[in-house]
Order: C-alpha cells, then structure tokens, then sequence
C-alpha cells in the first residue's frame, strides 16, 4: 500500500482495491504482504474479513506474526482477555522470489479444473464472460502455466 504509486502491477500503475472492497471479498490472497510491519491500518480490515469467514491466503517468505495471529487494539475482549484471532486460513512460506513460481501452479490447476469440468452440462469454473468483458491474455496466461520450470 505505502509504495503501490510506484510499481506496476497488471498493467495498472496503482492500486486498484480499497480497503471497503475488502468487505464484500469471497476470499483474500496475499503475496508478500507484511501489513503488521508496514501496513497496520490493513490489519484491522484482515481481522473483520476473517471474522466473516472470509478465508485468507498468504505467500510470504518472510513468517509474519501479525499475519498468523492478531489482537485488535480495537477489540476489547481481545485486550481484556489477552486473546488474537487467526489471521491467515493458509500460510505458504514460499521462497524469496517463488511467488510467480506459485501463481504458475495455481493458474495451471485451475485451467486444469476449468477443462475437466467442461465436460457435460457444467460451465466450466471461469467465468469467461467477466473474463471476454474485463481482461485480456488468457490465451497467453495459458501458455505460460504450462511450461516447464525455467523455461521463458
């Protein structure tokens, strides 16, 4: 968040979320996102989410506390009874640098998914009109979940 002006992600100069998104996700994904050392304000979005049963998935090298277990200051029976709440659903401490290495899997088993479930009177889990409506490449990203480690 502090540095989301300077990088460029998908093409998008800047963040494209804000923070009252985050209360009407489905589910959260967090790649080397330390939000208890630089980005505390976000923690108290990740505990509301999370005590919706919104699931929290994180890859992060770096073991962050505040992403396992978090005491709102907020909260008073959390400050009363010394209590946290789980902040992550899954933790994957994936290695400096593996994050695209982890995105590659995740897209391949859902392409995967996507064509095993084709068959019949099933959609398929893409919503591909979202997709034609909303982005492009998908043919690319494709190709590039499947091929083989080091290869460009």
């Amino acid at each position: 968040m502090c540095h989301e002006a300077t990088s460029v992600r998908f093409g998008v100069g800047k963040g494209t979320v804000t923070l009252k998104d985050f209360g009407h996700v489905d589910a959260i994904v967090s790649f080397g996102h330390n939000p208890g050392t630089k980005h505390p304000r976000m923690m108290s979005t990740l505990h509301d989410a999370e005590r919706r049963g919104v699931p929290i998935i994180v890859f992060n090298p770096l073991k962050e506390r505040a992403l396992e277990r978090f005491a709102a200051p907020q909260d008073p029976i959390e400050m009363v009874t010394l209590s946290s709440t789980r902040i992550a659903s899954a933790y994957h401490q994936v290695r400096v640098g593996g994050d695209l290495a982890a995105l590659k899997g995740i897209m391949k088993a859902v392409f995967t998914l996507d064509a095993e479930s084709l068959t019949g009177e099933e959609p398929g889990v893409l919503d591909r009109a979202f997709i034609s409506e909303h982005t492009t490449g998908i043919d690319a990203s494709r190709l590039i979940s499947k091929r083989p480690p080091g290869m460009k």
